[in-house]
């Protein structure tokens, strides 16, 4: 049996930071919580190799008192709160006491502060649990923290941070988040020597649209809503505009920033009728409620939140969604189908109570059967050489070929039946293509007829910049243009969904950096340019696709590892029939 050991308060101190601190961008967000705790008007960040060797957060908050100076960086010591009591009231970003002992625990750590009743400033520094430096020092009112080294004594977690760009982007898409919920706040931030970001106090209004981009702010409608205790404000686009993925929704609870599933799927449920399934609405929206409806507490980082009545918070969110959004002048395809149907029988409710229980019946039946074929007949259990000796001959006719529900291709073989996924399909071409020009090849492009303006958020530019060796190799051809702007010229051969622009700022709403996070650009570049679901397509182009996808290396799955095909053959249509 293992002894039960105490563990040293060094251990325990790297276990709790681990909890709080997991990358430079952590310690930002703590740093500036408690610089905005403290009343500041201006805050300045700077950085170096993206955080790794330096992070310093300036205020000209409230300070801290000289004498407390050293207790501030203590395990669970904090001005935010004194009691068990006071933590369902809390009304505060930062309060449970761990955040700057977290840090101190794995950095070499100075405060230097100065509060309006101090003669002086002091200056204390820690290098990790040890202090190594207390001392009166010069400053204004307010507090310098000063971060090096992070992980210094932590060498095996050091090495699971990104590069230096890619921590950077964090740090930089952090910032702008927090400094949506507190607009009248000057913040900066300077990496390496160069400024990044710029705000000066200001409105609501021209924070946002200085965060999101005077083109995307154009787009927004404002949102205000209230029932109860719960109010809902913020801005949601029209649904004109959207983007590939979620990176311009950014949720605020009582100012605090979160990642909350009941407000996503809330905003995911009021545009699910008027944009198309695979796409995403802009949003800011700041919820406010009583603090004791919410419990902030239940994550080290707080960056996630649990409501006492979720059901309310949901509906108070889509209804101010759905009337901002023009939610309210669409019909669902469903409430369509139900209408003709009352129509032509006049007894309807009925009809369709007993219609709908007859095809639950047989979708059940069917789904059971899909399990069966998915369990036995995957075509990823084959090698690509069987498939391609059963495929039609040179003298195949437009018989052979045929789409279903304009989604998927189905092919006849000798021996049976493939079904192929044309937007997975083109995804893995699409995707191949531009791993070979990343290796060498050159790419295909086509001209535009009219080069395109795109005017792109802060972070989609800076992304721009960074991906600015990468994108011609994809097949973009594309330069500055001014003020967050770019031309496109040219796009790869084969992309079928330009959308104006659209699939530029998709790619480029992708966090990510060099090495992995470039191949996770590829996946987003495949997924947003491949054929979608619903697109018709011809003979000549069902037999294109299906040909290049099986001139690829693993025609059998998508970037993503999804099936881009199943076989159904002869003898399992057989059998189904009950044919012998």
């Amino acid at each position: 049996m293992s002894v039960i050991n105490k563990l040293s308060k060094e251990t325990t101190g790297m276990i709790a930071a681990g909890e709080v601190i997991e990358r430079p961008v952590n310690v930002v967000k703590e740093l500036i919580e408690n610089s905005l705790d403290a009343g500041s008007e201006r805050i300045t960040v700077t950085i170096e190799k993206g955080g790794k060797r330096l992070i310093c957060i300036e205020d000209d908050g409230s300070g801290i008192p000289v004498l407390e100076l050293e207790a501030a960086a203590d395990n669970f010591s904090t001005s935010k709160i004194s009691g068990i009591d006071d933590i369902t009231r809390v009304e505060t970003l930062g309060f449970r006491g761990e955040a700057l002992a977290s840090i101190r625990a794995v950095s070499r750590l100075s405060i230097l502060s100065r509060t309006a009743d101090d003669h002086a400033a002091r200056k204390v520094s820690w290098e990790g649990l040890e202090r190594i430096d207390d001392r009166p020092a010069a400053r204004e009112k307010g507090t310098t923290v000063t971060v090096r080294d992070l992980f210094f004594n932590l060498p095996a977690r050091k090495k699971f941070l990104s590069s230096d760009s890619a921590e950077t982007r964090r740090i930089a898409a952090l910032v702008r988040r927090m400094s949506i919920s507190f607009p009248s706040t000057s913040i900066r931030l300077l990496s390496d020597g160069n400024k990044i970001i710029s705000y000066s106090g200001s409105s609501e209004e021209e924070r946002v649209e200085a965060v999101l981009g005077q083109g995307n702010f154009r787009s927004m409608n404002r949102v205000e809503f209230a029932s109860g205790d719960l109010r809902v404000k913020g801005y949601v686009s029209s649904p004109e505009i959207s983007r590939g993925n979620r990176s311009m929704q950014h949720f605020f609870v009582n100012r605090r920033y979160v990642r909350d599933k009941v407000i996503g799927f809330a905003l995911r449920r009021a545009y699910e009728t008027i944009i198309p399934s695979d796409r995403y609405p802009l949003a800011i929206l700041f919820l406010e409620l009583p603090h004791h409806m919410v419990d902030i507490n239940v994550h080290p980082t707080k960056s996630r939140v649990k409501f006492r009545e979720e059901r309310e918070v949901h509906q108070l969110i889509y209804n101010a969604v759905r009337d901002a959004a023009g939610g309210e002048k669409t019909v669902s395809f469903q409430k369509k189908v139900e209408s003709v149907y009352r129509s032509i029988f006049p007894e309807g409710e009925k009809g369709l109570s007993q219609t709908q229980e007859a095809g639950k019946e047989s979708d059940l039946s069917f789904r059971q059967n899909e399990l069966d074929i998915r369990e036995t007949d995957w075509m990823a259990r084959e090698s690509p050489r069987s498939l391609l000796n059963e495929k039609p001959e040179i003298s195949r006719s437009a018989e052979l070929y045929w789409q279903l529900h304009d989604s998927y291709i189905f092919i006849q073989i000798r021996n049976g039946l493939v079904i192929i996924d044309q937007h997975a399909a083109h995804e893995r071409i699409l995707y191949d293509r531009a791993k070979q020009n990343m290796e060498g090849k050159p790419p295909s492009v086509q001209s535009l007829l009219f080069p395109a303006t795109i005017e792109l958020s802060v972070e989609e530019y800076n992304n721009f910049e960074e991906f600015s060796d990468i994108l011609p190799k994809m097949g973009f051809e594309a330069e500055p243009f001014g003020m967050r702007t770019i031309i496109v010229r040219g796009i790869p051969s084969g992309v079928k969904n330009w959308g104006e622009g659209s699939l530029m700022r998709d790619i480029l709403g992708e966090t990510g950096g060099r090495g992995y996070e470039t191949d996770e650009m590829l996946k987003s570049y495949a997924c947003n340019s491949a054929i979608r679901a619903g697109e018709k397509l011809t003979f000549r182009e069902m037999e294109s696709l299906v040909d290049q996808l099986f001139a690829t290396e693993y025609p059998f799955t998508c970037p993503h590892g999804r099936p881009t095909m199943l076989r159904i053959s002869r003898r399992e249509l057989d059998s189904r029939f009950n044919r012998k």
